[in-house]
């Protein structure tokens, strides 16, 4: 059975490069964070602005990393009762600096919406789903989820964690295979952009997987 968890769905607007997140420390917010951002940006801002361009196995990475410090990022920001991705992911990237081999992260390509107050720069979706079974020995099992989706002007970016460790995931979205890029795990390079999502209804539908017919996880 596979839950999805309306009352903690996050949404967020606002501009583009130019939220501070006090709640990280000066040496990390100076640091290693700061030289994510800039390494990500030589392939970022281009895709930004909706401009073709080539992501390379390095790019790749970089623009996963960033994808997940990101999405942390704004889990600060919003309300501290919800907190859909694990509190363990901080401790994790700043040791690690990569993702886990339990995330997936992919790239879509949209135009910026037009909404009844206007264009949005920027969004950010947070969907917590979990899943329940019990196996023949009578165990019950709990596993979870949570997308998270990013849309900076016409770059969408995407993670997917799952959980707990122990467990073998498939994580895939090959019903939207044309309109996305893997990012991570890494391949070899990829082209940017894919088909392009037309609406802000194939934007909830990419950002709530566990809910789409067209994605299996």
């Amino acid at each position: 059975m596979v839950s999805h968890t309306e009352k903690s769905e996050r949404r967020h607007t606002g501009r583009m490069f130019t939220t501070t997140v006090k709640s990280v420390c000066t040496h990390c917010n100076s640091g290693w964070m700061s030289d994510l951002e800039g390494a990500a940006k030589p392939t970022l801002l281009p895709m930004v602005r909706g401009e073709i361009t080539e992501i390379s196995p390095a790019g790749q990475e970089v623009l996963a990393t960033w994808t997940l410090k990101t999405a942390l990022m704004c889990q600060l920001m919003q309300s501290k009762t919800v907190q859909n991705l694990p509190t363990s992911h901080y401790a994790d990237l700043s040791r690690d600096r990569l993702p886990s081999q339990q995330m997936r992260v992919f790239t879509a390509y949209m135009p910026p919406p037009q909404y009844l107050n206007g264009e949005s720069p920027i969004e950010y979706r947070s969907i917590p789903s979990e899943a329940r079974f019990t196996t023949a020995d009578g165990v019950q099992h709990r596993l979870w989820s949570t997308v998270v989706t990013l849309r900076i002007g016409w770059a969408v970016l995407q993670l997917i964690s799952v959980g707990p460790l122990g467990y073998d995931y498939e994580i895939a979205l090959s019903g939207f295979a044309p309109y996305v890029r893997q990012l991570w795990p890494i391949q070899e390079t990829v082209s940017w952009p894919p088909l392009m999502l037309r609406s802000v209804g194939d934007l909830d539908q990419l950002s709530d997987p566990l809910k789409s017919p067209h994605i299996a996880i």
